[in-house]
């Protein structure tokens, strides 16, 4: 690995040349900034990552490539770095275009463009969203948003901050699996969206412990959309469960969850304000463990990335569709995480959570969780790391509703 800097002094001056410069397993540090009109097509698998502050690339004109600020072609890690301005002619300008590869964004922001994020079909690739916001994207067509991701293997979103998509939806997903948790997906009192989640093909999809707000000027009214759109991929599914669900449409058309497939949808055990129980579900599927709230909870609207701590966890399942709750002092990090479909079997994944804990000891729970609402199936704590130290793993296999306890320390 060799490291590249880009800023005013380093290597570079700007994140092109780093780019055109680097090698599979690089990383690109770049200073904190505006950096204007530096767009580049990656090609290589590299990591960048900004230092001391929010690389800000911001375009003042379309792109040469006609598509995005950055294009990606294969593994790529983005940290730290907002997007935004991106207009082209044929409406579809974004922060980013993903064309291949396994992409993970984290602690970055997206707003203002044509499109926040767009990814073409690669159904052997993969998305991970974690941290980000996503605000203002979308250019009032309905055909542009926040988020639009094409038919790749596995699309996830988790911890992270989407609101205000202009007319489009907060999030559309043609992926094969989706898997959406732990986030706010806001249109605020003034937001024009659409759809709050949009999954026109279907897929396996996971909706778990978001807080899910229809602004009273939405242009669906619908919330979460589920086919619709040609034939459903195989094998689909839909758990919506653990979230929050609030309306403010005035619309008795309103639905926390509109399904056009056959496949039969399970909405469980979620808050929802403005909806009654025939609003819950249209289409097949079943609803149950509701909570129906009389007054509209406060939704926090601070940026995701405004935090102190963080969480990494690492678990694994054995047998059931696992998921877990992490609390840090009580309270939890977000609602039901679950862990994804097509790595169950053993296989380790790693989860980041962002706190703002304060000085001294805190207590770290992880709660085991059945998605499915059985009482089978076990999770396994590999690893917890809390600002850097790491404090081993659980003592053995948790089953649904047991937890393991862990002390962890913040400087």
């Amino acid at each position: 690995m060799t490291i590249l800097t880009v800023g005013t002094g380093q290597q570079y001056s700007t994140l092109a040349a780093a780019v055109a410069a680097s090698h599979d397993g690089d990383l690109l540090k770049v200073q904190a900034g505006n950096y204007t009109n530096d767009f580049a097509t990656i090609n290589n698998r590299i990591t960048i990552q900004g230092v001391g502050g929010m690389v800000n690339l911001v375009a003042t004109v379309p792109p040469p490539n006609a598509k995005a600020i950055l294009v990606t072609n294969t593994d790529i890690t983005l940290d730290n770095i907002s997007f935004a301005g991106t207009k082209v002619a044929d409406g579809n300008g974004a922060g980013i275009r993903y064309q291949g590869g396994n992409l993970v964004i984290n602690n970055c922001y997206f707003h203002d463009n044509q499109d926040g994020l767009l990814a073409a079909d690669s159904p052997a690739g993969s998305i991970t969203i974690d941290n980000t916001e996503f605000a203002h994207n979308g250019v009032g067509d309905g055909y542009t948003h926040n988020i639009y991701v094409g038919q790749v293997g596995t699309l996830t979103i988790r911890n992270s901050y989407i609101h205000d998509a202009v007319v489009g939806h907060e999030i559309k997903s043609r992926a094969f699996n989706t898997i959406i948790t732990n986030n706010r997906i806001i249109d605020g009192p003034n937001g024009t969206a659409s759809y709050s989640i949009d999954l026109p093909n279907g897929g396996k999809a996971t909706i778990s412990g978001n807080t899910i707000q229809q602004g009273p000027y939405s242009q669906n009214p619908a919330i979460i959309h589920f086919g619709g759109e040609g034939t459903p991929h195989p094998s689909s599914s839909l758990s919506v469960t653990g979230n929050t669900i609030l309306n403010d449409l005035n619309r008795s058309s309103a639905a926390a969850v509109l399904n056009q497939t056959t496949t039969a949808a399970s909405v469980t055990y979620n808050k929802v304000f403005g909806l009654t129980a025939n609003q819950l579900l249209a289409g097949a599927g079943s609803s149950g463990g509701t909570t129906f709230l009389t007054t509209e909870p406060a939704y926090s609207t601070v940026p995701p990335y405004v935090t102190s701590d963080t969480l990494v966890l690492k678990v694994s399942e054995s047998g059931g569709t696992m998921g877990f709750i992490a609390s840090l002092d009580g309270k939890a990090l977000g609602g039901i995480t679950a862990l994804a479909p097509s790595r169950v079997g053993a296989l380790i994944q790693s989860f980041t959570f962002r706190a703002s804990a304060g000085a001294g000891p805190h207590t770290l729970a992880i709660q085991a969780a059945n998605l499915t609402g059985g009482a089978g199936g076990q999770l396994l704590v590999n690893g917890v790391t809390f600002d850097g130290i790491g404090y081993g793993g659980a003592s053995g296999a948790l089953a649904p509703h047991s937890a393991a306890i862990f002390t962890v320390s913040s400087p």
